[in-house]
């Protein structure tokens, strides 16, 4: 039985143990582009050579622009490579002696950065620049830099992430960081406020500086949010995009479509998080949030009340909205607490869903409050998008999941916003229920002026008071740009026009506009995409190498050193920021071990690490791998794949694929992970049947159409669920291995140091 509940581990602090020393950041606000520079430092204070790998958070919808790194005085700037080439880079640097350094992006802006062969004293210091397009929400604009990742619900490794990905949390983390930020044009004139840390601001010739106080740490988002002095138009923005012939112009329009007609009533399921993250101010601003969206709803309006956490509990059914029942719903509302367990929110949202509804009421709409701290959440948003429902999510806490409610939230035709504590979540609400009672906009489309050579896709949802984004390709300029859309009365009508007043420099529009297209895209495309525009994705890796003098190569092997995230003020009740926003976050004194039920992400780390060691070379394998893997050199992916297309074109069946590759001699990890695929549900037969579709669909492979051909009729029978956890099991099982040799090692090598972390 698998226990996916939370718990927070307190390590040892005894010892030289390296440390991130803190961060420093500087950007620039200007409009609605937003630009970082993280400049992270690492210092090895220990006495051993380390390999230091450290998961940290980016916006979700940020666009890295350059990636640097500084050893010893020398400056190295990284390149975008594909993912598997970029691994081999590392590796070999890795063996060298040498010190290379690599960025990885994981889903829900997550990045892992990689520094192998750090000597002991030595100092490196990471810069990691990103651009990001803030759109303006009911006439305000929200810059959310986060700093930590709260611990999450469920199993990082199902979600895509390897062992050594996975972020950990240490009650021990204490990491300083500083902050400027510059605002410029009319936004400098306008109305700023922080509520996550202190400000400084300072004006100076049109341009208002703002800096974090002393005494700020990584363990809560900064929130900066800015009310223009005069209401915002629709703009569009132009560059020219020297990469692409056919289209060498890019354009981005900002348009601002107006509030329609309010809906004369609505349907609304309200759901809040009840689980133990939540404690605390999480908990309190889910409250207010509840009880915000409560006072906007009206005589003709109906709302039920669900909670969640490992279990699903409808507070109060779908009922009218009277004053007497509002008035009982809020004092409910008041005795709601983070009792509930894990956050099982994928069975809670298909339990709203099935609340029926009234007949004469035409939908229902649902309000989710929630941190969004769960892993695995691809399944639920598909779910949600088939059950015909809007979901409107408000985030709440210090360090929210971002990624995960931005997601649903976009695939339902809803929105999404994001209150820290601090923030007024009455007010939040309010936006929200403003959102829901709008008649929707239908048929929306841009009158571009003439027809554009590619345009990025259009949200499912337009709301008037928000900003839609949209980028298209021209292969010459146009002088203004029109949001079409079908009113209520079913007229196609004009709801917002830009003109192109502004012209960017550089290549940032370009790059941005091309990290859209390959949310889009297929795989050959957007892995083309990637690299022409050094896009860090799932397809492509960021990597550098300082190259060693001989006499100062390093001679042992490295030490893995997993760096841990601060864990995010307030999270779970285990401290408070709600009286004092600016305040420093108080550590225990006595910093034990909080946790609201055993953890199944430290279970799954004990797992991984009896398993790994049981892969030593003295483990006794099954008969049929230990002949084969001692006595023969094992087959290369490649030929296992080979070998399936073999059988099955000669009009061979799946479950006599398990006969047919018997006799070939499998390196361990490819037994490994047929094994585990059948532990997923899968004959042996399958098992291999999906192998093969892997590695032929590998993103660094190109696709060979027979072989596609011969598998389709057998893969259109496996079960969806089946077939999606088993891709993402032999990405994370054999995704570091070549397709022709297993001499890229790199997956094996980590879950080895891995092991000896855990184990020493």
């Amino acid at each position: 039985m698998i226990d996916n509940s939370f718990a927070l581990d307190c390590r040892d602090g005894s010892g030289d143990r390296p440390v991130l020393a803190g961060v420093q950041a500087a950007g620039r606000l200007e409009g609605v582009l937003f630009e970082l520079t993280l400049r992270q430092t690492y210092r090895n204070a220990s006495k051993r050579l380390l390999e230091v790998v450290y998961t940290f958070p980016l916006p979700q919808q940020a666009v890295l622009l350059g990636f640097a790194s500084e050893l010893n005085g020398e400056r190295k700037v990284g390149s975008i490579v594909a993912k598997r080439e970029a691994e081999r880079q590392y590796e070999a640097a890795l063996a060298e002696g040498d010190a290379p350094v690599m960025l990885e992006a994981l889903d829900d802006g997550l990045h892992t950065a990689n520094i192998g062969n750090l000597k002991p004293g030595e100092e490196v210091v990471l810069e990691v620049r990103f651009a990001q397009l803030l759109a303006f929400e009911q006439g305000r604009l929200r810059v959310a830099i986060p700093t930590t990742i709260a611990p999450r619900y469920g199993n990082a490794e199902l979600a895509g992430l390897q062992a050594q990905q996975v972020p950990q949390t240490s009650l021990l983390a204490d990491y300083p960081l500083s902050l400027s930020v510059a605002v410029t044009g009319t936004l400098a004139r306008g109305t700023v406020e922080c509520p996550t840390h202190r400000l400084t601001c300072q004006a100076v010739d049109g341009v208002l500086k703002l800096d974090l106080a002393t005494g700020a740490r990584m363990d809560r988002d900064v929130v900066i949010t800015l009310q223009p002095a005069e209401p915002r138009t629709s703009l569009v923005i132009r560059a020219e995009d020297a990469l692409a012939a056919t289209s060498p112009i890019v354009l981005m329009a900002a348009l601002q479509p107006p509030v329609t007609a309010p809906r004369p009533s609505v349907m609304l399921k309200l759901l809040v998080d009840c689980s133990g993250s939540m404690g605390g101010d999480s908990i309190g601003s889910a409250r207010a949030a509840l009880k915000g969206a409560l006072d906007g709803l009206s005589g003709g309006d109906h709302v039920s009340v669900s909670r969640f956490g490992s279990t699903v509990r409808h507070v109060a059914e779908l009922t009218a909205c009277t004053p007497q029942a509002l008035e009982h719903l809020k004092h409910v509302v008041d005795g709601i607490d983070a009792d509930l367990g894990g956050t099982e929110m994928a069975a809670a949202l298909k339990a709203v869903f099935k609340l029926r509804v009234p007949s004469k009421c035409d939908g229902a709409d649902v309000l989710l409050v929630t941190d969004g701290e769960i892993w695995q959440a691809e399944e639920m948003i598909a779910a949600a998008r088939a059950s015909g429902h809007r979901v409107f999510a408000i985030g709440v806490g210090t360090s929210p999941a971002e990624g995960v409610l931005r997601s649903l939230a976009e695939a339902t035709g809803g929105a999404c916003e994001f209150a820290t504590p601090g923030e007024a979540l009455e007010a939040a609400a309010a936006r929200m229920l403003a959102r829901i009672r709008q008649q929707p906009w239908r048929d929306v489309q841009i009158d571009w002026g003439c027809v554009p050579l590619w345009q990025t896709t259009l949200p499912a949802s337009v709301f008037g008071g928000d900003t839609l984004m949209v980028f298209a390709g021209m292969a010459a300029p146009v002088e203004a740009v029109r949001l079409l859309a079908t009113d209520v009365h079913g007229a196609h009508v004009e709801i917002a026009r830009g003109s192109v007043d502004a012209n960017l420099e550089g290549d940032t529009l370009p790059r941005m506009a091309a990290a859209r297209r390959i949310a889009v895209a297929d795989e050959g495309q957007a892995r083309d995409l990637a690299i022409t525009y050094q896009l860090l994705g799932k397809h492509t890796n960021c990597i550098l190498v300082h190259q060693r003098s001989e006499d100062d190569k390093a001679a042992e092997e490295a030490e893995l050193h997993r760096v841990s995230s601060m864990l995010a003020a307030g999270w779970g009740a285990t401290a408070t920021v709600m009286q004092s926003p600016q305040a420093s976050y108080a550590m225990p004194s006595m910093p034990s071990v909080w946790r609201s039920a055993r953890s199944h992400a430290a279970a799954a780390v004990d797992a991984l690490a009896s398993s790994w060691n049981d892969m030593d070379d003295d483990i006794d394998f099954s008969a049929f791998v230990r002949t084969h893997v001692d006595e023969k050199q094992p087959v290369s992916l490649r030929a296992m794949a080979d070998a399936v297309f073999e059988h099955l074109s000669r009009g061979g069946s799946v479950q006599g694929l398990a006969s047919h590759c018997q006799a070939l001699a499998l390196h361990a990890d490819a037994q490994l992970a047929l094994d585990e695929a059948v532990g997923l549900g899968l004959s042996l037969g399958e098992a291999w049947l999906m192998l093969g579709h892997w590695v032929n669909r590998r993103p660094a492979e190109v696709a060979d159409t027979a072989v596609t051909t011969a598998l389709r009729p057998h893969l259109d029978g496996v079960d969806a669920t089946a077939f999606a956890n088993c891709m993402q099991l032999f990405d994370r099982t054999l995704g570091a291995y070549d397709s022709e040799s297993w001499t890229l090692s790199r997956s094996r090598r980590l879950r080895q140091a891995m092991s000896k972390a855990v184990s020493g």
